[in-house]
């Protein structure tokens, strides 16, 4: 092509005379929108849970996200709050936190601490785009919230008996016939096996051996 008002020419042609190729136009798409959360809930199952037990606390999120370091979530555990660590999920919109139940925690309904339990912890947490995500959490125990969508129990404390009685009349027993011992406990439990009861019964010592109740706070045993 040539301006003849300049007398300058441009070719699009190479030195070999290989022709260009035209340079299709580029599409660039903006994202300035920083991912938020959805909700937080649990692979876990609903129970009771003890000492030395993990559970998955699962955050989703708007999009997907790319994690760097150890995030983590503050949960209420009782006198200490334990927290879930950043396990898995960078690069999905979905994120698992995994906490270890320890000795002396407690929570009948288990939960995040606040709408702020969310922490980076030096970490990071962004889109594909670079946007840091909001880390705001639902408040505890409403819509969307681990307490909300689901029922984990933490119980770290050991039931105690409180007392051992029977279901049998005051009065003298002969051969033959049976006595039901109640031993009832601080909390309901449950029984596997055939747990029993030594009792004194002059030179030698007889058992009462369990026969109902598992699950509740009194157990039957029958001697």
């Amino acid at each position: 092509e040539c301006d003849w008002s300049s007398d300058v020419c441009s070719s699009d042609l190479d030195a070999a005379s290989n022709a260009a190729t035209p340079v299709s136009n580029t599409s660039i798409t903006y994202d300035s929108v920083a991912p938020t959360i959805s909700s937080v809930s649990s692979t876990a199952t609903n129970g009771s849970y003890n000492a030395g037990q993990s559970i998955t606390v699962t955050v989703n999120f708007s999009e997907a996200v790319t994690v760097t370091g150890g995030p983590r979530i503050q949960l209420e555990t009782g006198t200490t709050d334990q927290y879930a660590t950043y396990s898995s999920g960078s690069g999905t919109n979905t994120l698992s936190f995994t906490y270890t139940v320890q000795a002396g925690d407690t929570n009948s309904d288990l939960d995040y601490v606040a709408t702020n339990s969310l922490g980076l912890n030096s970490g990071t947490i962004n889109d594909a785009a670079g946007n840091a995500a909001t880390l705001t959490l639902a408040s505890p125990g409403n819509a969307n919230s681990l307490g909300a969508n689901k029922n984990i129990v933490i119980d770290t404390t050991a039931p105690t008996v409180s007392s051992v009685s029977s279901t049998a009349t005051n009065g003298s027993y002969n051969a033959g016939q049976s006595i039901t011992v109640t031993v009832t406990f601080s909390k309901s439990v449950t029984v596997t096996g055939s747990p029993r009861i030594l009792l004194e019964t002059g030179t030698t010592d007889q058992y009462a051996t369990y026969s109902s109740g598992s699950g509740t706070t009194t157990l039957s045993f029958t001697y």
